[in-house]
Parts: structure tokens; sequence; C-alpha cells
């Protein structure tokens, strides 16, 4: 049977900074069929908005997923 992986993408936390900006966390779930794992991070920068640091986070989270099913597709 092949070893094969599900992932997905959690917007966790919208932080307000002292300076009136906005920050936002994401975890990246991975699941195989012997074991899981997860990535935390959050999105590169501050923002005017929550939706805008919310985007932000899950436009970066979406791009290491990305970057794993690529070298994943290369072996």
């Amino acid at each position: 049977m092949p070893d094969y992986i599900q992932r997905w993408i959690e917007v966790r936390r919208r932080e307000r900074q002292a300076d009136g900006t906005w920050s936002c966390h994401y975890v990246i779930f991975e699941f195989g069929t012997k074991k899981w794992r997860c990535k935390k991070g959050s999105a590169d920068g501050t923002f005017r908005t929550p939706e805008e640091a919310e985007a932000a986070a899950l436009t970066q989270a979406q791009q290491i997923v990305d970057s794993l099913q690529t070298s994943a597709s290369s072996l």
C-alpha cells in the first residue's frame, strides 16, 4: 500500500499590534498513513486590516503546501 499525505491549512490567530496593524498565524497539518506533523508560521509583514493579514497568511501557507507537493512529485 503506497504512503499518501493529506494536508490542510488552518488560519489560527489574528493579532492587533501596538501600532494598530495586524498579523496572522497559520498551521499546516500533514497526515500520512504512518505519521503526522504540523508546521506553524505567520504572514510576513504587518497589515492594515485583519482580513488582509488572514489573506496573506493563507497565501503564504498555500505556497509552502504547493512546494511540498512539487518536491514529492519529483521523486
